[in-house]
């Protein structure tokens, strides 16, 4: 598939299904807003509105506190398992047609035994980038890169009812999947830059629909990577 085939695809995959996305996005984007605010107000007392509001977020946290950071990371485990529970759904939609309702599919990292696997990998998913960033920027960018496919190769994992899975497995295959695609995909985002000026033209209205049809894209992009290797 080629990048415009791949936009098409995702397109006419939304067609009449738009309604369906629009709540995956938006209320995989409302538990997550209200998780983080959560964590941010037991420690600090104020909301991330307030936050931006008063421009003072580095003066929030009085103290080094090695428990924030903890709750940070914990926080960025809990909201990533919803993204990439919307990544799961998606793909199935791309495979099978089947639109599993949006309260679930945002929590089905979550469910049918997935949760275990799921956490370990996408911790480890995140410490080796963290680790990468750390020692160098760009090549932490470019393993972000490698590691991309890790939650689509996951659930076709799941799909084929493996349950016995090691948290390194689906980020080392997807490594290798990535292996000489890492700009295709680079470009590939690039090709999104207008539709996100757009998004910010629009006071962020816009992302309500170009973020489903940037996820179906990316799906369809892993799709076209598998059947043709």
């Amino acid at each position: 598939m080629t990048r415009a085939q791949m936009k098409q695809a995702a397109k006419d995959q939304l067609r009449g299904n738009w309604g369906w996305a629009i709540c995956l996005t938006i209320f995989a984007w409302l538990v997550n807003a209200v998780i983080m605010d959560l964590n941010r107000w037991i420690w600090t007392g104020k909301d991330f509105t307030y936050t931006v509001l008063r421009f003072n977020k580095d003066n929030l946290i009085q103290g080094y506190k090695p428990a924030y950071n903890l709750s940070e990371i914990i926080v960025g485990l809990i909201t990533g398992l919803i993204l990439w529970g919307v990544a799961y759904t998606i793909l199935d939609f791309v495979e099978t047609g089947k639109m599993e309702p949006w309260y679930s599919g945002i929590f089905s990292a979550y469910s049918n035994g997935r949760f275990k696997n799921s956490l370990f990998t996408l911790f480890m998913t995140n410490l080796f980038v963290s680790l990468w960033t750390i020692l160098f920027i760009i090549p932490g960018f470019i393993k972000g890169y490698s590691y991309a496919m890790t939650p689509y190769i996951l659930k076709d994992k799941f799909s084929a009812g493996q349950t016995d899975i090691g948290a390194t497995e689906a980020i080392t295959e997807s490594r290798k999947l990535m292996d000489g695609h890492k700009m295709d995909l680079f470009v590939l985002h690039l090709s999104f830059i207008g539709w996100g000026l757009l998004g910010l033209i629009t006071c962020g209205i816009g992302f309500i629909w170009i973020t489903p049809y940037y996820r179906q894209t990316k799906a369809n992009f892993y799709r076209s990577l598998v059947a043709n290797n």
